[in-house]
C-alpha cells in the first residue's frame, strides 16, 4: 500500500510539474537588452560579460523563469562605439525590453545614461569607471567608479611600496574612463603627499609608444600611475620594459577584466591593478567558487578569450541580471505585463535600492553608483591570472 501510494503521489507530482512547465512555456518572455562589444578591441571584455549574463539567465530559466515567463536576452554587438550603442539602445527599446544592461566603457555609458532617462527605459551598467555620469532615476551603475576605486587602490599600493615618493601619471586622454582616471590618480597622489613629476597623455589610437616611454624613463619616477585600456597599457608596458624601466606600474581597473594577465609578458611582474574579485578561492562568498568553476568551463569553450579564464568582474554582470530578476519577481512582472508599466516599476525599485548581496556586496550611493570595496591586485606570472597583492590582514 505504501509503495502504491508513493508511486501515485509521484505521478501526481510529475503531472503538476509538467503542467507548470507548460504554463510557463505558454507565457510570453520578459525581454532584457544587452549591448556588448563582441567585435573590435574590447571583444574579450564583451565575451566574458556575455558569459556572466547568460549564466544568470540559464539559472533563472532552468528554475522556471520569472513569474512563469522565461527571460529572453536581446543582445547586440555595439563594437565599443558610443554611436552604435545609441542605435542599439533605441532598437532594444522599440523591441520591448523592460530594462537594459551596458554599454561597457565610460564613453558609452555617459552617452546612454541621459538617453535612458529621456526614453524612460531602465539601464544598469556594471563596468564604466568615469565618475559623475550615472543619471538617476533610470540609469544606474553597480560598479564603483574611479573616484571610489583609485583611492583604495593607491592606499594599498603604498602599503606594498612605502618608498614611492615621486610618480609620473600617464593615460589615454581620448577615452572617457582613461581621461577621468588620470584626474583621479592626480587627486589620490596629492592626498597622499606623492610628488607628481609630470602627467603624460596620449591618444587611444597611438601605435608608437616609444616617445611616451622615453619621456617617462627620463623623469626616473619611483612608480607610474597609468589609466588606459588594455591594448594601450600593453604597448606602454612593453615599451617601458624594452627601455629597461623596472619600477612598479599601477593601472586603474581598465585592465582588470579581459585578457590582460594572459597576454602580457614583458614587464608583467611590475604591473598592478585595482579590483574586487580574482579566480582565487573565496569560500566566505556564497556561490563564488562554483561561479568561477562554471565560468572557467564556459570561457574555455570560446575562441576570443585567452586561457586560463580571468573572472574579474564577470561576477558583477551575473549580479546585474540577478538583481533585475529579483525586482521582476517582487513586482510580479511577467511577459504579459505592459512594458511601460514594467519599466516604471523597475525604475522605482532601483532608485530605492540601498544595498544588495550577490556574488558582490553592493552599497548604492546617492550618485546612482554602487560601492564595492576595492583592492590592489598583481599578476600571478606563473598562472597568468590576477591575485590579491596584500595578505588579507593588510587589506
Amino acid at each position: 500500500m505504501n509503495r502504491r501510494r508513493f508511486t501515485a503521489g509521484c505521478a501526481v507530482l510529475t503531472g503538476v510539474i509538467a503542467s507548470s512547465a507548460l504554463f510557463a512555456a505558454e507565457k510570453p518572455p520578459v525581454k532584457i537588452g544587452a549591448s556588448l562589444p563582441l567585435s573590435g578591441l574590447l571583444t574579450p571584455n564583451g565575451t566574458m560579460y556575455r558569459i556572466g549574463i547568460t549564466m544568470a539567465i540559464d539559472d533563472v530559466n532552468r528554475a522556471g523563469g520569472v513569474n512563469g515567463s522565461p527571460i529572453e536576452l536581446v543582445i547586440d554587438d555595439y563594437q565599443g562605439l558610443a554611436e552604435q550603442a545609441v542605435l542599439l539602445f533605441r532598437r532594444h527599446a522599440a523591441a520591448g525590453v523592460v530594462a537594459s544592461l551596458g554599454p561597457l566603457s565610460g564613453t558609452g555609458w555617459e552617452t546612454i545614461a541621459p538617453l535612458a532617462n529621456s526614453m524612460k527605459v531602465p539601464v544598469l551598467n556594471w563596468t564604466a569607471l568615469k565618475p559623475g555620469i550615472s543619471k538617476k532615476p533610470y540609469a544606474l551603475r553597480l560598479h564603483p567608479p574611479d573616484d571610489m576605486m583609485v583611492p583604495e587602490g593607491v592606499a594599498e599600493f603604498l602599503k606594498k611600496f612605502p618608498n614611492v615618493k615621486r610618480v609620473v601619471i600617464a593615460g589615454d586622454l581620448r577615452e572617457a574612463s582613461g581621461a577621468s582616471g588620470i584626474i583621479e590618480f592626480q587627486k589620490a597622489a596629492k592626498a597622499r603627499g606623492i610628488e607628481i613629476l609630470d602627467t603624460v597623455g596620449f591618444d587611444s589610437r597611438t601605435t608608437d609608444f616609444s616617445p611616451t616611454a622615453i619621456k617617462i624613463c627620463g623623469l626616473a619616477p619611483d612608480a607610474i600611475f597609468l589609466s588606459a585600456l588594455p591594448p594601450n597599457t600593453l604597448a606602454v608596458v612593453n615599451e617601458l620594459d624594452t627601455q629597461g624601466f623596472q619600477a612598479p606600474v599601477l593601472v586603474n581597473a581598465l585592465i582588470w577584466p579581459g585578457n590582460f594577465p594572459q597576454v602580457v609578458s614583458a614587464g608583467a611582474k611590475n604591473v598592478y591593478t585595482i579590483g574586487f574579485n580574482t579566480n582565487e578561492p573565496a569560500p566566505e562568498i556564497k556561490g563564488h567558487d562554483e561561479f568561477v568553476a562554471r565560468y572557467a568551463k564556459l570561457s574555455g569553450e570560446t575562441t576570443s578569450l585567452s586561457k586560463p579564464a580571468n573572472v574579474a568582474n564577470a561576477t558583477l554582470a551575473y549580479d546585474a541580471m540577478m538583481l533585475l530578476v529579483g525586482i521582476l519577481k517582487e513586482k510580479n512582472i511577467d511577459g504579459a505585463t505592459d512594458v511601460e508599466q514594467a519599466r516604471t516599476a523597475i525604475m522605482e525599485s532601483l532608485i530605492t535600492l540601498k544595498s544588495w548581496q550577490g556574488l558582490n556586496a553592493i552599497t548604492m550611493q546617492d550618485s546612482g553608483d554602487g560601492y564595492i570595496r576595492s583592492h590592489l591586485l598583481e599578476i600571478d606570472v606563473a598562472n597568468k591570472s590576477w591575485k590579491y597583492s596584500l595578505p588579507r590582514a593588510e587589506r
